[in-house]
């Protein structure tokens, strides 16, 4: 059984976004990313690893988690953009003290920051299909970090004093060290198996728009 939180680097190794918010539910993560409450739904990783493979002209038969006799599922879904090839799907659970949100390649959390942090903390983890890697850190709806670990030359928000109790060595990949970091700041354990489960998921037209 994987857990901790670095398994996530492996199992998303196309891409990522890992993002961590202070004392909110997981539907609360994905409203203040910009989900409208109603358009939330309980997804299988399997069923959102289904969406995100079909082709663009793909009929809803190829969709094996849908039961398109349910007319009244495939009109939610439909409404609430699951069914038209959004290009975000973001999946959120709990653990104790924290949401969590994962998204498979995509990066619409990191715009987010702000928003997520209002009345608490949060934290994000992006690494790009090219190897690009972005961590963030925002409080009370400020941004006070978000910048590429070991590239201070890139620039960004807080590079000089950057995530408060983290410190990149280089000795593992900036994303790796990044859940490392949250792993033993705040003893973050996330089973792999209970991400596969259900989990409210949202869909987003536009990758951090």
């Amino acid at each position: 059984m994987a857990s901790g939180l670095r398994w996530i680097a492996t199992e998303y190794d196309l891409g990522y976004t890992f993002t961590l918010c202070e004392g909110i539910e997981p539907r609360e993560l994905l409203e203040r990313m910009g989900a409208e409450p109603q358009h939330v739904h309980e997804l299988t990783a399997d069923a959102v690893a289904e969406l995100q493979a079909r082709p663009e002209d793909g009929p809803l038969g190829d969709l094996e988690f849908l039961d398109r006799e349910d007319e009244a599922l495939v009109a939610r879904l439909t409404e609430a953009g699951f069914l038209s090839h959004p290009e975000v799907l973001v999946r959120a659970g709990t653990v104790p003290g924290w949401a969590y949100a994962i998204e498979n390649v995509s990066f619409h959390a990191t715009a987010r920051l702000a928003a997520l942090s209002h009345g608490t903390r949060a934290y994000t983890v992006f690494r790009s299909v090219n190897g690009e890697h972005e961590v963030g850190y925002a409080r009370d709806g400020k941004v006070l970090a978000y910048y590429e670990p070991g590239m201070p030359h890139l620039g960004g928000v807080g590079v000089g004093d950057g995530v408060p109790g983290f410190a990149h060595s280089g000795q593992e990949l900036p994303d790796v060290a990044f859940l490392r970091f949250l792993e033993s700041e705040y003893g973050i354990r996330i089973a792999w198996e209970d991400t596969r489960a259900l989990l409210p998921t949202a869909a987003f037209a536009r990758s951090g728009g």
